[in-house]
């Protein structure tokens, strides 16, 4: 009787066992881990995941093509280097003389309306000089040389022939270095711009016609640096200074902004 009764006791243990394991979700942890590991590992489990495109830069078919462009306006500023040179047999006279002559220049010139930010000393030098001696050979008396120059800037164009004139009544002796510019060249600039892109748009439609493709959108722009950006072309600019009576005749000419742009474009 015993006997049977163990014998019965490990037969019901046996079927709460088997149906413990049907009952038990022992796969699903492992299906979680799976999914958890890389498609694309060797031997793992084929999981969907989103495909995520990648752009083509590094493969992608362009024309990269440089336009340029260019722009002109008059000059509404004029620069111009004036100085006294004074001589003498002393250099306390030479100074001094320089100093005197120098002081009604400057007076001249801001009496004309010129500030004194438009006044910037350039230059200022003193040195000797040894004359020749009455035969040629021999060593006569030295002198000495005392030059001050300042750069005017003028911001009436049409005021730079009087300047001159009334600079060289005052005693300026040294004129030179007329040069003209535009104060503000931000419109200049901006339509040399506009016409580098058209340019660079022209140049590589006409490439995309000769390889039998088309042209597609703008994938990068940038501005051609090859110096001092705009370049300004100073051939068309001249002065004639003839200091003559009535005002120097002064022809300003016209001012030249270059610029150049590069621009990638895509292919279709």
């Amino acid at each position: 009787m015993l006997s049977r009764k163990i014998a019965f006791g490990a037969v019901l243990m046996v079927g709460i066992l088997v149906l413990a394991a049907g009952c038990s979700p022992v796969a699903a942890p492992a299906a979680l881990a799976s999914s958890a590991q890389p498609a694309n590992v060797a031997g793992g489990p084929v999981v969907n995941q989103p495909v995520i495109a990648q752009p083509a830069s590094s493969t992608g078919r362009g024309i990269t093509v440089v336009g340029m462009g260019k722009a002109s306006g008059t000059p509404d500023v004029a620069h111009v280097n004036v100085g006294i040179e004074t001589e003498a047999d002393t250099v306390q006279k030479a100074v001094s003389d320089n100093k005197d002559k120098m002081t009604k220049l400057l007076d001249t010139l801001k009496g004309l309306g010129i500030a004194d930010k438009d006044i910037q000393t350039t230059n200022y030098g003193v040195y000797t000089q040894r004359q020749p001696g009455p035969d040629g050979k021999s060593q006569g008396p030295t002198t000495y040389n005392v030059n001050n120059q300042v750069n005017v800037t003028v911001r009436d164009v049409n005021k730079l022939g009087d300047v001159l004139d009334k600079a060289v009544a005052a005693g300026a002796n040294n004129v030179y270095g007329v040069s003209f510019s535009v104060d503000d060249t931000t419109k200049l600039e901006a339509d040399a711009r506009a016409k580098a892109i058209a340019d660079a748009k022209a140049r590589a439609e006409s490439l995309a016609k000769l390889s039998g493709v088309t042209l597609g959108d703008v994938l990068s722009v940038s501005e051609v640096i090859g110096g001092p950006s705009p370049v300004y072309d100073s051939q068309r600019m001249s002065a004639a200074a003839g200091l003559g009576g009535g005002g120097a005749p002064i022809q300003p000419g016209e001012l030249e902004v270059n610029t150049s742009i590069q621009v990638t474009f895509g292919i279709k």
